[in-house]
């Protein structure tokens, strides 16, 4: 079983990484909210979900999207991306109801649906985008926890430049109303060796049950 360590005297505060010069990002950043346990307990179930490798279209060509991804959520709460990928939920897992109850009790934000991308290797990406899809309704707050290896997570302006995170293991990351329409953000490829992160998106959705 391979368990991950995080770092060690966060105590679950908020990580502040700019200077006061810096204009203040619409996320706060949280780098233990799962304790190292809790996180390596949550990795193996991930571990074990349904996992699929989906197709996107793009300038006429269809490619694999570059990670496996999957949909838990309330019934009909339906996610489409890239007006090519639809994702279907399938009933959440008991671990993944207790995390998002975890998760609306701390943030005070609904949410619905959770999308889980699997960073493989460093090859696995996500490029830069906003996630504007109508089913979350206007300016919907996001809240993404990371597992197993850390990987870059970079956010920007819109014609702006971007700042770093890196995502640790157990850390919750918290989009908050307004920044899909004012920002972009990315998990670009490495060329160095890391473990397989799983990263676990929950999100609003005005669908029915």
């Amino acid at each position: 079983m391979q368990c991950f360590q995080t770092q060690e005297n966060h105590n679950m505060q908020q990580l502040t990484l700019f200077p006061e010069s810096t204009p203040v990002l619409p996320v706060t950043y949280y780098p233990e909210f799962l304790t190292t346990q809790e996180a390596n307990e949550l990795y193996q179930h991930c571990l074990h979900l349904q996992w699929q490798q989906n197709q996107i279209r793009m300038l006429g060509k269809t490619t694999d999207v570059p990670r496996l991804e999957c949909l838990y959520g309330d019934k009909g709460c339906n996610y489409f991306y890239s007006k090519s990928v639809l994702l279907k939920p399938l009933p959440w897992t008991e671990k993944l109801a207790e995390l998002r109850d975890r998760i609306i009790a701390f943030t005070g934000y609904s949410f619905r649906i959770v999308i889980g991308n699997q960073y493989r290797t460093g090859s696995d990406s996500i490029a830069w985008h906003s996630d504007t899809d109508s089913s979350m309704g206007l300016d919907p707050a996001i809240a993404s926890i990371s597992l197993g290896g850390v990987r870059k997570f970079q956010i920007k302006p819109i014609g702006g430049s971007a700042t770093d995170f890196w995502l640790e293991h157990g850390s919750l990351l918290l989009m908050h109303p307004g920044c899909q329409s004012t920002h972009l953000h990315q998990v670009p490829k490495t060329n160095k060796v890391v473990w397989t992160r799983i990263n676990l998106t929950f999100r609003p959705h005005t669908g029915g049950r």
